[in-house]
């Protein structure tokens, strides 16, 4: 959406040109054209800081453990699955 309004100064009643000179902080004078655009922003991009991950990265999680340490990542798992409400 691009839109711009052209504005002679002569055509405004004083509290409209008064508030338009307060906020470009100077005073129009009546030979003068006042340009007003609204343009639309392309925001930035966003980015993850995160690395892009495959199913082949999750399949190599547990990489390097011993099976003792992935038994005991295993139990907080488990733990945490079972979690549940009282349900009727």
């Amino acid at each position: 959406m691009e839109t711009a309004l052209n504005i002679d100064v002569a055509t405004l009643d004083l509290p409209h040109r008064q508030a338009l000179e307060e906020v470009i902080g100077k005073q129009l004078a009546s030979h003068q054209r006042l340009v007003i655009s609204v343009i639309e922003l392309v925001p930035p991009a966003v980015e993850d800081s995160r690395p892009a991950q495959s199913l082949d990265d999750w399949t190599k999680i547990y990489d390097g453990l011993s099976d003792e340490e992935v038994e005991e990542i295993d139990q907080v798992a488990k733990t945490r699955a079972n979690l549940s409400r009282d349900l009727p």
